[in-house]
């Protein structure tokens, strides 16, 4: 009988601890570099499904620099004046690999913006792997390539981006 009734509470800690994981919130920051000469910032707001799916919403902001002409360097009108685009957008993250406290989402998404100019859109494909930390926090490092269309100063945004996962809602 104690091993039946041991067996049972065995079988409901699994099932309560791994539901505790799915259908839950998370609002994340992330910066990066991207080649050639870009840095990259995006907020999201991530739900995800079940076995770790999600479906991320975001707003990424990107600055291009260049050398100054005037002094060889890059300096802060070349640095903040130079190429700026924004996008809203949205991306579908199935989930490849589960680990014990890490796993890692294709990241599949579109979005829509501008630069300081005319309005442009961008495809979304990359791979992120996530690290779960303590009381629901996470950290994550991305892969990503984006093709950005119709300006062609910025065709293809290829780099890596580290940021972290803020829990919106206790379970």
């Amino acid at each position: 009988m104690k091993k039946i009734i041991l067996s049972l509470i065995m079988v409901l800690s699994c099932t309560i601890s791994s539901f505790a994981q799915s259908h839950s919130d998370r609002l994340s920051l992330g910066v990066g570099a991207l080649y050639e000469r870009g840095l990259d910032a995006t907020i999201a707001w991530e739900h995800e499904t079940r076995h770790h799916n999600a479906w991320e919403y975001f707003i990424n902001g990107y600055i291009k620099w260049d050398e100054c002409a005037s002094c060889g360097h890059i300096c802060p009108d070349s640095f903040l004046n130079n190429y700026r685009t924004w996008g809203i957008g949205v991306a579908y993250k199935p989930c490849l690999v589960r680990g014990r406290n890490h796993y890692g989402n294709l990241r599949i998404g579109a979005s829509g913006g501008s630069d300081t100019d005319k309005f442009i859109a961008g495809i979304h494909a990359g791979y992120e792997h996530n690290l779960s930390l303590r009381h629901g926090w996470g950290l994550y490092i991305q892969a990503k390539c984006d093709l950005i269309v119709p300006d062609r100063k910025d065709l293809f945004r290829t780099g890596i981006v580290i940021g972290f996962k803020i829990p919106t809602s206790k379970r």
